[in-house]
């Protein structure tokens, strides 16, 4: 975490006035810096699941993309994607040839920030549950059908210098926030001009409070976790890992209730060898 200057009381100013919030206004931002491809980012979602379940009325998620350093991947295989669209080629410049599936999240972005949200999570679907190559322009193509986004448009954003300018934002602040490790959570009150907390890695649940705690200048109310239908439908796939860090029940258990809602019809049950998802129908 960032040292960050700020006194006791600037803090404890915030208590008196908690209570006038309107129902939409919420006092604190969350800068998630993350890679998609990323499974330790991916990982970091039973975090954030947990956290706007129980106190999502407090902040504001923004995802923000970069990527996490690895070997180098053959430029001609990342610059040069056959679109199989009227036969033409999408290309990608070589600086931001391992950047394609944040410029794919990026082009959504441009419908909206609910439709680049829902981009996003296919994204990672096809990654982690289905095992499919997101550099490919096919799956990248199948992502946008699945997200419920105009696909046309879609197409034409991908292939737009709009998508590379807000990728080119999101690595710029993550320059600027010295953002070293993904998946970094970087707190900010909207309500008082004082640096973040920057938190880099994942950390337990209970962390993620205190900081909320510290930065809110009270102790926050936890919302009652939703039924587990509720849950599905909040974030359409969710793991049976997931769900029991959660609600910090045994996996069985969480087995044996996600069973109840597939006899019902609510959810359907995806057995991969390392996880079971749970997509809501």
């Amino acid at each position: 975490m960032t040292n960050h200057k700020t006194s006791s009381s600037s803090w404890y100013d915030w208590s008196t006035v908690h209570h006038f919030f309107k129902p939409l206004e919420k006092p604190l931002e969350i800068y998630v810096f993350i890679d998609p491809t990323c499974s330790s980012c991916f990982m970091l979602d039973r975090i954030l699941k947990r956290l706007k379940l129980e106190y999502g009325h407090y902040f504001a998620l923004k995802h923000v993309f970069s990527k996490q350093q690895r070997k180098s991947r053959s430029t001609e295989q990342s610059r040069n994607l056959q679109s199989g669209i009227s036969c033409e080629k999408l290309w990608i410049e070589e600086e931001f040839a391992g950047h394609v599936p944040s410029i794919a999240i990026k082009a959504a972005e441009l419908q909206g920030k609910k439709a680049g949200y829902r981009y996003f999570k296919k994204i990672q679907e096809s990654l982690f549950m289905n095992q499919e190559s997101v550099d490919s322009l096919d799956t990248l193509l199948i992502c946008a059908e699945k997200a419920d986004i105009d696909y046309e448009e879609f197409i034409r954003d991908l292939q737009s210098e709009a998508a590379i300018k807000a990728l080119e934002c999101d690595l710029r602040i993550t320059e600027e926030m010295d953002v070293q490790e993904l998946p970094t959570l970087v707190f900010f009150n909207q309500k008082m001009e004082e640096e973040g907390i920057k938190v880099a890695g994942s950390y337990p649940y209970e962390i993620y409070v205190q900081i909320l705690e510290e930065i809110l200048g009270f102790q926050p109310k936890a919302n009652p976790l939703p039924s587990l239908e509720e849950c599905a439908r909040e974030f359409q796939v969710i793991t049976t890992s997931e769900i029991s860090y959660i609600y910090q029940i045994e996996s069985h258990e969480v087995e044996h209730e996600m069973k109840k809602l597939m006899l019902k019809r609510a959810v359907e049950h995806i057995p991969l060898r390392s996880e079971t998802f749970w997509r809501y129908m």
